[in-house]
This record gives structure tokens, C-alpha cells and sequence, in this order.
């Protein structure tokens, strides 16, 4: 099975500054979205450093990356990320959500941190295969809050986890096969809070992997693009 893909990463329409940081290492079949945080300098500086952390991992024999060596790699980058940020002042604070992508010719894994997002896009429907680490969807988990009243609701830009926060990192997965045909989406926050899935479906469902980018970046800015906004989109072929 060979793999396309295509990334985009845009400041948006009012931020000055970009902390969203974008990896496509399809050598190694791997694909990132991360979303920094703490303003300033910081989070550009942590979203880079865990995109980093994923280019200096060293593929086995030419072999793609496997779920443990990534899970491997972002734990240490989380420990040398939190003592970095444990060093800042006490206002101050360093983090990144971040979404990674593995793929080889049969399967997918995936393993996040915060409210960075997958999804894939088969046979017509677009299927959100993470969950978001957020407190409006503890909220929705817990039945106090249903999708709609999400959309408004004055906390939901807080995350509950994400990279350099804490001491421990603890990252979701899922995973599962690869049909030729399916096409990946990786996507920080300023997208899905600005684009509905419908129009995501929509668009993929009628251009290709590089109109499709666009087109999505463009519905962005289009909506006022209050955030950073990056999204890679990877497509599986025969």
C-alpha cells in the first residue's frame, strides 16, 4: 500500500503569532498535528520540540514505526519538556496538544494528548476516531452536556491533558486496518471549532488531497479563523 499526503498550518485570521507545529515523515509512516500553548515564545517552542521528538526517531531497517517506539519517544520528550517548562516563571507555562498518525500497508494507530483530532474518511463518511481531552467533553462523557450546548460553552478551549504539564503523560490510542481508499485527517482545534464535520465530509468528498487542504484552510479564514489552524491529510492507495 503507498501513502500521499499533503499538510497545511496557518497563523489564522487574528493571531500574529503561529504555535501550531506540522511533521509528514511518510518514509517512516508517521503523521503529526501539534497545538502549542502558553503564549509568547512557548508554544511554538513546545509544539516544535514534540514534532521534534518524532523526526529524531530512527526507523529499524527501513521498517515504518511501530505504536511502542512512538509512545517511547513522546514520553521522554515529555519528561525533558515539563522540566523545561517547570523552569519558567510561575505565571508563565509550556505545553502542546499533539495527534500523531502511524501507518503501514494493513493498519493505522493513532495516540493523542488533548483535543488535537483524527479522523478517517471511508466510503463516504468521516468518522472522528479520537477523543478529545477536554473538559466540555468530560461534560458530554457524563451526560451534562450534550454537543450543541458544547459548541458555546465558555470552557471549551480547556484541555485536560496534554504535553509538558504534568510529570506523567498519558496518551489515548486506537487503532485499526487500512482499506485502500481511506483517507486520514489530523487537525488542531482551530479547524474543528470553526468547521463542522459535514463540511469536512463535504469537501473530501468532491476535491483532491490538495484542493481539499486548501479548501478547508479557506473555510477557515472564511468563518473568521480566531485560532492557528493546521491539518495534515493522508491518503491510502493500492
Amino acid at each position: 500500500m503507498t501513502f500521499r499526503s499533503v499538510a497545511r498550518t496557518h497563523p489564522g485570521a487574528v493571531r500574529e503569532r503561529n504555535e501550531d507545529a506540522v511533521l509528514e515523515r511518510a518514509g517512516v509512516g508517521i503523521w503529526a498535528v501539534s497545538d502549542g500553548m502558553g503564549g509568547h515564545d512557548s508554544g511554538e517552542v513546545a509544539s516544535a520540540f514534540v514534532i521534534d521528538c518524532l523526526i529524531a526517531i530512527a526507523p529499524s531497517g527501513g521498517n515504518p514505526l511501530t505504536m511502542a517506539a512512538v509512545r517511547d519517544a513522546l514520553v521522554r520528550s515529555n519528561d525533558e519538556l515539563y522540566r523545561h517548562s517547570s523552569s519558567l516563571a510561575p505565571d508563565r507555562m509550556m505545553g502542546a496538544t499533539l495527534a500523531v498518525l502511524g501507518l503501514d500497508a494493513q493498519h493505522f494507530f493513532c495516540l493523542w494528548a488533548g483535543d488535537s483530532r483524527l479522523y478517517r474518511y471511508r466510503g463516504g463518511r468521516l468518522t472522528q476516531l479520537s477523543r478529545d481531552h477536554s473538559y466540555v467533553q468530560t461534560l458530554i462523557d457524563s451526560g451534562l452536556l450534550d454537543e450543541k450546548e458544547a459548541e458555546n460553552h465558555p470552557r471549551r478551549s480547556v484541555i485536560t491533558r496534554a504535553f509538558g504539564v504534568g510529570p506523567e503523560l498519558v496518551l489515548d490510542q486506537c487503532q485499526g486496518p487500512v482499506e485502500a481508499g481511506d483517507i486520514f485527517l489530523l487537525v488542531t482545534d482551530g479547524v474543528t471549532r470553526v468547521c463542522k464535520d459535514a463540511d469536512i465530509a463535504n469537501i473530501l468528498s468532491r476535491s483532491g488531497l490538495d484542493e481539499a487542504a486548501e479548501a478547508i484552510v479557506a473555510l477557515c479564514l472564511e468563518r473568521g479563523a480566531p485560532d492557528n489552524l493546521s491539518l495534515v491529510l493522508v491518503a491510502a492507495g493500492s
